[in-house]
């Protein structure tokens, strides 16, 4: 049995008279390893004090009576509930039974007893890399200085360049592969941006060490296959949008992305290149530009009576360039400079519209944000993350104005079962303010509205008849998305993820007729499916103030391009 080293006998209570006998004969035979001699005698008695419970319970896990087994250790350990060694065993009942998550929790209860077991650090990191908990396993085995990494295995068939590759691993043969080390290199290999989904294996070997073995889906060129190609590129063709992109340009994991809307109403395009600086993945470089021609109705709502409180025309061209470095871990910043120019035409002003917010010329931005994990609980399967931006600006219109952006973001993310993805928890709060004056389209935009905004509110479209405007718009807003997910199917190919949504929301606006200063609430169900790398979201939404109820479907707001 895998927990069968725990020797050391202490008693919670000292045995006397007649039954002083029996405890030395049971303890007798348990060192002479005649377990069912050890079982025979144990259980004549009526009562068995801790000892005599934790010989029994052994006794019977190497006669292979694992539910016995556990009865008696549970026994010895309600009687002696401050010993280590009754939960650790109890976990090796349940392993033998494959009952991993039981085993986590006795080790995990174990380890609470003392932190430093040996054993026990050693045996929860196994369990939890038999799950398939790679970042869990590590921070155990850590303690105990495992895992030790003999030679890393790179996928054969991967295209990138080996050294950019080599590179993005922070750990190396022949040293203790460390939890702050694969943090950074799961960070590393996912800014390359060429592989939707990649695995990182442990291989044991004889002498104790492992091979590190990298096997990873690799995007090269339009997609991994041309009906990845069709089903990226073309995805928004029912709202007249296509997604071109080209990725690992020369092998060295330069990507071309871009978005082009021929929606007359709201036309765009958007194009941005990135590649590693200097083949170190840990620092990245991306240039962009977009363009925009636009017309917005300002309305308090997207169906029904609602009056116009102001419309315009907008053109906007801008240009930005951003490096990007991921020194260690989770952490990543970002610095960045953006030149836009805007005109604005066929303005109506009213409630919603004054002069000052219509600030043509040119404009620019200095950027800055910064992102990391808080809180990293792998064997509770449990993230927080925490980012913050600033986008300080400029107008040089007939009088020149400052403004700042300022956004903060918190992100916690739970996997209730002990694996797989049947159940998922995501709850996302999300607030910002300009101070100065910006122009109108560096306003805060709540709703939904396809790739122009990710700050969702699902039962509150931005868009009506295909002009912009209908989504609360404002300077400073707060809010909370809460998403309830269950898994409806999977087959590798295709995933199916169903279930309920909250979204909370206030904002501030430097008009009365941009937004309502009142709390929003919406409540739903989302959909969402994942096609070959590709999200697919499909949402009902009822805002519980005014009973509006909304239909959506979009692809997921993580391919919204900025």
């Amino acid at each position: 049995m895998a927990g069968c080293c725990i020797a050391a006998h202490a008693q919670c209570s000292s045995p006397s008279g007649p039954t002083a006998g029996e405890d030395a004969r049971i303890a007798q035979l348990y060192s002479q390893q005649k377990w069912a001699e050890v079982v025979r005698v144990a259980e004549t008695r009526n009562t068995r004090d801790a000892d005599a419970n934790f010989d029994l319970g052994m006794s019977l896990a190497h006669l292979g009576r694992w539910k016995e087994a556990h009865r008696a250790l549970l026994a010895g350990a309600h009687a002696c509930p401050t010993q280590k060694r009754f939960p650790i065993e109890l976990a090796g009942v349940a392993f033998e039974q494959k009952q991993y998550a039981e085993a986590a929790r006795w080790l995990r209860r174990g380890l609470h007893l003392d932190p430093k077991d040996e054993y026990a650090n050693n045996f929860l990191g196994t369990v939890y890399y038999l799950s398939g908990n790679l970042d869990a396993a590590i921070r155990y085995w850590n303690r105990v200085q495992k895992p030790r990494i003999a030679a890393l295995d790179l996928d054969p068939h991967a295209r990138i360049h080996r050294l950019l590759l080599d590179r993005s691993f922070a750990f190396a043969p022949a040293s203790i592969l460390r939890q702050g080390q694969l943090a950074t290199t799961e960070t590393r290999l996912d800014s390359l941006g060429i592989f939707p989904a990649w695995n990182l294996r442990l291989d044991p070997r004889s002498d104790g060490t492992f091979n590190a073995v990298f096997r990873a889906e690799e995007l090269n060129g339009f997609g991994g296959s041309r009906l990845e190609a069709l089903v990226s590129t073309l995805g928004g063709l029912p709202y007249a949008t296509a997604y071109p992109r080209y990725t690992n340009i020369g092998r060295s994991a330069m990507n071309f992305d871009s978005l082009l809307r021929w929606d007359p109403q709201k036309r765009r395009a958007w194009l941005s290149l990135s590649a590693p600086l200097h083949e170190l993945p840990q620092r990245r470089w991306d240039v962009s530009a977009d363009w925009r021609n636009e017309n917005w109705a300002i309305r308090r709502s997207f169906t029904g009576a609602a009056p116009l409180l102001g419309s315009l025309h907008l053109d906007r061209e801008l240009a930005a360039a951003n490096f990007t470095g991921m020194p260690r871990g989770r952490l990543r910043w970002s610095l960045g400079a953006e030149l836009s120019h805007r005109t604005f035409t066929d303005v109506t002003y009213g409630s919603a519209l004054t002069p000052t917010l219509i600030t043509p010329g040119f404009a620019i931005k200095q950027l800055a944000s910064i992102d990391t994990r808080l809180a990293d609980a792998p064997q509770h399967r449990f993230t927080l993350d925490a980012g913050a931006g600033s986008d300080l600006g400029r107008t040089f219109a007939s009088s020149s104005r400052v403004f700042e952006k300022l956004q903060g973001s918190a992100l916690a993310h739970w996997f209730p079962q002990f694996t797989g993805d049947r159940y998922e928890l995501s709850q996302q709060l999300r607030a910002g303010k300009i101070f100065g004056t910006a122009p109108f389209d560096e306003l805060y935009l709540l709703g939904m509205d396809r790739d122009d905004t990710n700050l969702w509110m699902r039962a509150h479209i931005a868009t009506r008849d295909g002009r912009k405007g209908s989504g609360p718009t404002g300077d400073g807003y707060f809010l909370a998305n809460t998403d309830f997910y269950r898994r409806l199917y999977g087959n590798g190919l295709i995933s199916i993820h169903a279930g309920p949504l909250l979204d909370i929301a206030r904002v501030s606006a430097p008009t009365t007729g941009l937004s309502t200063p009142q709390w929003l609430v919406d409540t739903g169900v989302e959909a969402r499916l994942t096609v070959l790398h590709t999200s697919v979201v499909l949402s009902y939404g009822r805002d519980l103030r005014t009973g509006a109820n909304a239909f959506y479907g979009a692809l997921s707001p993580q391919n919204v391009a900025p």
